[in-house]
This record gives C-alpha cells, sequence and structure tokens, in this order.
C-alpha cells in the first residue's frame, strides 16, 4: 500500500520564510509592530497556500 508523501513541513518552511520577510520589511517601512505582525500573518497564510508550487516541484523529481 503506497501512501503519498505529506509536503507539510516544507510548505509551513515556505510559509515561516514568506511571513518572516513580509514582517521585517513592513517593521522597516512602518515601524509599528501591529502593522508588521498583521502583514507577516498575511502573508504567511498567503505562501502557505501558493507554497503547492513548491510542493509540485518536489514532487516532480521522484517519480511520481
Amino acid at each position: 500500500m503506497a501512501t503519498e508523501p505529506s509536503y507539510r513541513t516544507l510548505r509551513l518552511l515556505c510559509a515561516n520564510a514568506a511571513g518572516m520577510a513580509a514582517f521585517l520589511a513592513a517593521y522597516v517601512v512602518a515601524r509599528e509592530f501591529g502593522v508588521a505582525l498583521a502583514a507577516g500573518v498575511l502573508v504567511g497564510a498567503i505562501g502557505y497556500v501558493a507554497s503547492s508550487v513548491v510542493v509540485e516541484y518536489a514532487t516532480a523529481g521522484d517519480g511520481s
């Protein structure tokens, strides 16, 4: 019984990287913690959804 591997960790790493970058950029621009936090969470959520491209790339080389 072959199961598809879960790429949740890869997706979370992509979302975390995007969220941290957005947080830092927003903090540098706005100098407000709340605005930076909101930007980080929003971009992190978008990054999690958009990381399906990274997962597709990761699965392309494994013979699937």
